[in-house]
């Protein structure tokens, strides 16, 4: 389902400047960077493995992290000098929310204005809404950190630090502090949706670089780049949608699906087929997403969401859940009713 949508070759950057900047050599890796910086568009799976490669060659704890504390307004593109000519923070966070796609498509951003207990203060929280899939720990933690990193940069000298951030992840305990130390506020992990939050009083922090005439042209030169962005692909969508009425049927098969679309099983195979896709691991990422959903649901036991899941047996659903999060459903549910 994620995989269905993309990252620009902008992201690229992130990777190219954080093995300049440690004196990194790997050259054979260096060539798939400048592969894929050839390219408008890399697929999420395509993305993931370059940052798991990165993580097996260097084995460096909190990776994701550490890149992003390099990212720059310099290595995103129009996003990223739009930021820095906004008259506030909250400007800044609002061309992000309206931008985004021009790096990362797939999640739907929102945001909300409450009191949610931070110290008694008013607060704005930015999520990523999860329906089409989770990304990884590596992918979401190098993004948020990105995001602050380049917040500080626009506001300096003023020191900012988030209010909270939440990752959908585990997180090595060993290493918790090292998150906490860098965002500078309580880290949550094993939540339903990530999530980043600021204090409202800093959503009016003044820009130093504040340029109104460029950031309009800029804006408009974002829009124009949003209009050549491929658009999602609505076959996909349809066959998810698909896949979870059958789910709920308990018939998660092809002739099923196939059914629902009004398609023969021989030509959903030839469609997917034509967009180098498999219904095998696209039901996958659909368990998987609806998954977390499901469990943070208390209503729900762990044999109901199994049998709304397709599986026949809980020991099944048990088995797969752990294999794709790290941790049984039941360890899952009773971290999450922590929260």
């Amino acid at each position: 389902m994620l995989n269905d949508f993309f990252i620009t070759r902008d992201a690229v950057n992130f990777l190219q400047n954080y093995l300049d900047a440690k004196d990194i050599a790997l050259p054979g890796y260096r060539e798939k960077l400048l592969a894929f910086s050839q390219k408008q568009l890399m697929s999420y799976e395509q993305w993931w493995a370059l940052l798991e490669t990165l993580n097996a060659e260097l084995n460096q704890p909190t990776l994701g992290l550490e890149i992003g504390k390099l990212v720059k307004v310099e290595h995103c593109g129009v996003l990223g000098y739009l930021f820095r000519t906004s008259r506030n923070l909250g400007e800044a966070l609002n061309c992000y929310k309206r931008f985004e796609r021009l790096i990362y498509a797939g999640s739907t951003i929102t945001t909300d204005f409450d009191n949610i207990g931070l110290d008694n203060a008013d607060s704005m929280r930015i999520t990523w809404d999860p329906k089409f899939g989770y990304s990884s720990q590596l992918s979401d933690e190098l993004l948020l950190a990105s995001i602050v990193n380049i917040t500080r940069e626009i506001v300096s000298p003023y020191v900012l630090n988030p209010s909270q951030i939440s990752f959908t992840q585990s997180i090595d305990n060993q290493h918790i502090t090292t998150y906490q130390a860098f965002f500078g506020c309580e880290v949550r992990q094993n939540e339903k949706q990530l999530s980043i939050t600021f204090k409202l009083s800093d959503l009016a922090c003044p820009i130093p670089h504040e340029d109104q005439t460029l950031h309009d042209i800029l804006g408009l030169q974002a829009e124009e780049l949003l209009k050549h962005l491929p658009e999602n692909d609505l076959f996909l969508a349809d066959l998810g949608s698909a896949i979870i009425r059958c789910l709920h049927e308990g018939r998660p098969n092809v002739q099923s699906v196939a059914t629902h679309l009004h398609l023969s099983p021989r030509t959903l195979h030839r469609r997917l087929k034509e967009k180098n896709r498999e219904f095998k691991n696209i039901l996958k990422d659909v368990r998987k997403s609806m998954a977390k959903n499901y469990l943070s649901d208390d209503k729900l036991t762990l044999a109901e969401v199994a049998l709304l899941l397709g599986y026949s047996e809980q020991s099944a659903f048990t088995r797969a859940f752990s294999t794709w999060f790290g941790e049984s459903p039941a360890q899952y549910k009773r971290s999450h009713s922590d929260h």
